[in-house]
């Protein structure tokens, strides 16, 4: 897989790579610390944005990629944390656009955020993200606020989660 990468998607290769040889994740025993937890161990992928915007990358290689990485992270957890539980989440974010990936502790069912199978956010993720910025155009905002005054507004729906409980 890491070929695949280096041949074809080296800002990727060089995201993954460092993730999976050289891991920084730090986990703590107290339920208090799972956001500093999830900060610290928080990465940003945006080595796939322009072979998506460009269509030369198909999604089932994307998720062979994150597939791989999972299984590599979960390697990682197993090798150095004895009976312990953790929480992986890999992001879509249509706005930044950006795959973000996040391991912390798991404590409680609390802390699992509504999640969506991997290809389901790979898939959506294709047709949602905002590859060439957020469009803002006045005329439309203020005519569509104008007709939805007296109705509840959606919020935007610009991000989804895969999350997966591992134990090791």
């Amino acid at each position: 897989m890491l070929d695949y990468l280096k041949k074809n998607a080296q800002k990727a290769y060089k995201e993954i790579s460092s993730i999976i040889e050289k891991p920084i994740f730090l986990f703590s025993n107290d339920p208090d610390l799972i956001k500093r937890e999830s900060n610290y161990n928080y990465c940003y992928l945006h080595g796939f944005n322009r072979l998506i915007k460009h269509n030369r990358i198909t999604n089932d290689r994307l998720l062979e990629v994150f597939g791989f990485l999972e299984d590599k992270i979960e390697e990682y957890l197993k090798q150095h944390y004895q009976s312990k539980k953790f929480i992986y989440y890999l992001n879509g974010d249509a706005q930044i656009p950006a795959f973000t990936l996040s391991v912390v502790s798991f404590h409680d069912y609390r802390q699992i955020m509504n999640s969506t199978d991997l290809i389901e956010l790979i898939e959506w993720y294709r047709s949602n993200a905002c590859f060439d910025g957020l469009r803002i155009i006045e005329e439309e905002q203020e005519r569509e606020s104008e007709a939805i005054s007296t109705e509840k507004q959606e919020p935007l729906d610009s991000f989804r989660s895969y999350s997966k409980v591992i134990e090791t």
